[in-house]
């Protein structure tokens, strides 16, 4: 299989790739189907309404890139990062697996990850407007420094969730599991109302 190379890439010219770097120089065509990729990076490249079916990734890296409106149906992340890069309207549901993922610094808004098994996911100082995270298993789930406004938690699993210095985040007691969440102030007075209570001296 393919390894690492400096040369530019048309990826899909084999159906596994091992140790790989593909930038801004390489070749994603339309559509792409039933190729692995395994301790690969992904840096500057365009994703943009790509078209990944059945692709498997494994402890792979995503830098910088734009997946806007990309489709992953049956796709597989195992082990994944992701930084500084954008997934717009992303609709995670249609994965075949999600394990352990890691977002740093990525703007998420509109994504749809209803009722994935997501324990100890990590969302780091990204953006996640009107997200639906509803029926989530999200335990000890990390959203340190994240923007959470809209972002809809009913039903989800936040038993030992970390949402220190998150803002925008909104969470009905009566929808959601919880138990040593951690969360700032400004959710706890949200939560207080949404309980009909007015909190004073604060």
């Amino acid at each position: 299989m393919p390894t690492s190379s400096s040369r530019a890439v048309s990826i899909g010219a084999a159906s596994e790739y091992e140790n790989q770097t593909f930038g801004r120089e390489a070749s994603l065509p339309p559509r792409l189907e039933c190729v692995d990729f395994t301790d690969c990076r992904f840096v500057g490249l365009e994703f943009r309404s790509v078209r990944l079916l059945s692709c498997r990734f494994f402890d792979c890296s995503f830098e910088r890139v734009d997946a806007s409106a990309a489709d992953f149906t049956d796709c597989t992340f195992r082990g994944t990062s992701f930084e500084d890069s954008k997934f717009l309207g992303i609709n995670w549901t249609i994965l075949r697996a999600l394990q352990s993922p890691r977002w740093e610094r990525c703007l998420l808004d509109g994504g749809c990850f209803q009722a994935l098994q997501l324990e100890a996911a990590e969302w780091v100082e990204s953006r996640l407007r009107e997200v639906d995270f509803s029926d989530c298993n999200l335990q000890r789930a990390k959203f340190h420094g994240s923007a959470l406004d809209g972002a809809n938690f009913n039903g989800a699993n936040l038993k030992h969730a970390d949402f220190t210095r998150a803002t925008g985040l909104f969470l009905d007691p009566r929808h959601v599991k919880l138990e040593q969440t951690e969360v700032e102030m400004d959710a706890v007075l949200r939560l207080a109302s949404a309980l009909g209570m007015k909190v004073v001296g604060t």
